[in-house]
């Protein structure tokens, strides 16, 4: 195929490069000899680096097929496809769309590379509307493999079929979209991502912290305002305009404004949102701080937009993440994050912004609420914008549900602060048994109903033990294969302690690997109190802790969220709303890892928690040696009596 590439700037000469490669014949048009001059010395150096990396056998052979011109009339009627590629200036466009027209055959084929403007308006400038369409490469399109076909109303079918066939001979992944909107779907959606990182800065939070939220917890190759830069601020101070113009409920913000005015237009001029030079200082960034900012608020309008996309015919769920993964290498696309974290949690966002903010950015489309009003909400329903695996199964007052490819172990039994009696304690051993079993599992969260993780040992359960022998049995019949299984479990497993943890309801979470708390929750080892002990934190805990335990099991003190994090007891301390979000983080970034990897870490663990399985089982002895004694009978009278204990010592 014969390709004329207009316009030899930094992605039209990427373009030319990438159309030779796949040894089509391309002729480069600029109205400069120096820009062409420049534009073929920048992609013969590119070649002889695919060269040094042995990608490519011959570099004057690739170059062969790219022959420079400024005399488009010469060489437009010689092609079967022209990509345009000029500055992104609707009228420069049009009047080059009315002159490709009248020159080139009458078979070839019209593209426009822009990121605004759209198709229609420049089909709308020829005659052969049905030979025009959109073909949207991203920078730089040597790396990012992956183009946009941007149908209209008059395309026609043989026109995109033509166009799909080169971006295969390109070896490049494709969407088709079959209306033209503004933005296609990777820049519409990564403005309303942008929009409301912007409004982010203005709540206090800085472009770094919003770049690691960006980096460090969703995952992405670079932060948004990172990405920004190397767009262009430009750029998308333009894809902006168009949307406005397109009527949708935005408004340019006036820091894009100003730096616009300043000529800060990211890596290109030195200058964006950062400073670009020799003598950069990278910026220490406080870890803790971005799991204060709720990605779901940045996420949710693009979501709605994306739910709109496909609401309007342009597109699907499928094709809509396919784009965001392809064109900007993230790790989900903003669909699968919504069946991640819950479609009802986003509407809840939205129209909890809507309410504060008055604005009708924040309208939810009606997709997503009919979504939700027929139960589909992801992934914890088995189904939202795809399909998952999904089986829930209630084990007495345990619920096990799997969610495609993890496990949620809920504790519920919420009128008694989730306290552990012997059906709970079997139960859960039952659940996490059954996760064991299921090779589609990699990771198994636990959390409690309501407003307790747990608050122990259930003391009606443990007032009704009357000898050494039944605290011991108790024990080793009931707690124990619950323990013995922790000890040894090969799949990771991440506590999520959202309000109580007291007693045996604290211990547990020793035997786990990850343990997020939310601000609000507190702590406690109160069994000194009633005349009992804490077997499990003052053996296994002091040894993998530190000393300090030690005090809150001699007093039975309450501490706070923020203190059991200082003790190692807990990873990370994050909002309540925030709580299962950041646990589906988690889950992403341990699914990134080779299965037998994580069995091989888990194993070395559980052979370090081993080592004190002898100390466990004393403290289980010393607790059900002190079942037949008088203070242990004392306090749990006292307890249930709601009174202050008077021990004797016996």
């Amino acid at each position: 195929m014969k390709v004329l590439v207009v316009g030899a700037g930094t992605m039209g000469h990427a373009i030319a490069e990438v159309v030779a490669l796949a040894k089509h014949e391309v002729y480069l048009v600029d109205i400069k000899e120096e820009i062409l001059k420049q534009a073929k010395a920048n992609i013969k150096w590119s070649l002889e680096q695919l060269l040094a990396k042995g990608k490519i056998s011959s570099v004057d052979e690739v170059l062969l097929r790219i022959k420079t011109s400024t005399n488009l009339k010469e060489v437009a009627p010689l092609v079967d496809l022209v990509i345009e590629a000029i500055p992104e200036n609707y009228e420069l466009k049009k009047r080059l769309f009315e002159e490709l027209d009248s020159i080139c055959n009458e078979n070839a084929i019209l593209t426009s590379n822009t990121s605004s403007i759209p198709i229609s308006k420049l089909a709308n400038a020829t005659k052969r509307s049905d030979k025009v369409a959109g073909l949207h490469f991203f920078n730089p399109p040597l790396i990012i493999r992956f183009v946009e076909i941007v149908g209209h109303s008059n395309v026609s079918d043989s026109t995109i079929k033509r166009l799909e066939e080169f971006a295969r001979s390109l070896d490049m992944e494709y969407v088709v979209l079959r209306k033209d909107v503004v933005g296609f779907i990777v820049n519409r959606l990564a403005i309303r991502t942008f929009l409301e990182a912007v409004k982010l800065t203005e709540k206090g939070f800085k472009y770094e912290e919003i770049d690691a939220l960006a980096k460090i917890r969703l995952g992405y190759p670079m932060g948004i305002f990172e990405l920004a830069d190397f767009v262009g601020l430009d750029i998308i101070h333009d894809v902006i305009n168009e949307m406005i113009k397109e009527d949708l409920k935005i408004s340019m913000p006036r820091m894009l404004k100003e730096l616009i005015a300043n000529k800060r237009f990211g890596i290109k001029s030195g200058a964006g949102f950062y400073e670009y030079g020799f003598a950069i200082r990278t910026p220490r960034i406080d870890v803790e701080r971005i799991y204060k900012i709720n990605p779901v608020h940045m996420l949710a309008t693009t979501i709605n937009e994306a739910a709109w996309l496909i609401k309007n015919g342009v597109s699907n769920a499928y094709e809509i993440d396919k784009a965001m993964k392809k064109g900007l290498n993230l790790p989900k696309g903003p669909l699968e994050y919504a069946d991640d974290v819950g479609i009802d949690k986003i509407v809840e966002i939205l129209e909890q912004e809507k309410k504060n903010t008055g604005s009708e950015e924040y309208q939810p489309n009606e997709l997503l609420k009919e979504l939700v009003l027929n139960g589909n909400l992801g992934k914890k329903a088995g189904k939202g914008f795809y399909e998952w695996k999904y089986e829930k199964i209630d084990l007495g007052n345990i619920r096990y549900e799997k969610r495609h490819d993890y496990a949620l172990i809920t504790m519920r039994r919420e009128k008694r602060l989730n306290a552990l009696d012997e059906e709970m304690w079997r139960n859960l051993n039952e659940a996490f048994n059954k996760a064991a079993q299921d090779k589609a599992i990699r990771v198994v969260i636990i959390t409690g109903e309501g407003r307790a993780f747990s608050a122990g040992d259930d003391i009606h359960v443990m007032s009704n033990w009357k000898s050494l022998n039944e605290g011991r049995e108790f024990f080793e019949r009931t707690i124990g294969p619950l323990v013995m299984n922790l000890m040894n479990y090969e799949k990771p497993v991440i506590s999520l302690i959202n309000g109580i943890a007291f007693g045996g309801g604290l211990e547990i979470n020793l035997l786990f690997d990850i343990v997020i708390a939310s601000e609000d929750a507190s702590f406690a080892l109160p069994e000194g109190l009633i005349g009992a002990i804490p077997p499990l934190a003052s053996t296994l805990g002091l040894s993998m802790l530190n000393r300090k335990l030690m005090r809150y099991c001699l007093t039975g003190e309450q501490f706070s969220a923020e203190e059991a994090k200082e003790l190692g007891l807990v990873d990370l301390v994050v909002s309540k709303e925030q709580l299962d979000i950041v646990a589906i983080e988690f889950v992403d970034k341990i699914k990134r890892l080779a299965p037998l990897s994580v069995k091989a870490i888990k194993r070395s663990f559980n052979s370090y928690k081993s080592i004190f399985l002898n100390s466990i089982i004393i403290g289980a002895n010393e607790l059900a040696s002190l079942v037949a004694s008088e203070d242990f009978k004392e306090g749990m009278k006292a307890f249930i009596e709601k009174r202050m204990p008077i021990w004797k010592g016996q």
